[in-house]
């Protein structure tokens, strides 16, 4: 009995581990090349501001990721250059809330 057990262990622990490998494989989609814009936002007065702000990156078309910084308010966005641009985002952040947002000129200390 006991090795049927161990037996049914090992190979639910293999397929587990198949699982999990294909749940980790690369994809195309994540393999693309993604580019990186920052933005200055201005209208931020809280936490809260930049949640929302997070969430509506989130749910707009070619965000791949996205980060809030508040205080500081800039938001990092990487995104899908072949479904959207940066001024697509920030028509997407000034249709959506009532924050304003604009280009950071990248800063060659960086």
């Amino acid at each position: 009995m006991k090795t049927i057990i161990l037996s049914l262990t090992f190979v639910f622990l293999l397929a587990g581990n198949g699982m999990a490998q294909s749940a980790n494989s690369p994809t195309t989609e994540s393999t693309q090349k993604s580019e990186t814009v920052k933005l200055k936002v201005t209208g931020l007065t809280c936490a809260g501001c930049a949640s929302h702000l997070y969430k509506v990156l989130k749910e707009t078309k070619g965000v791949v990721d996205n980060s809030v910084e508040y205080p500081g308010d800039i938001a990092v966005i990487d995104y899908d250059p072949k479904k959207t641009q940066p001024e697509q985002l920030i028509a997407a952040i000034e249709e959506k809330t009532s924050y304003k947002a604009e280009l950071l000129k990248p800063n060659n200390d960086e």
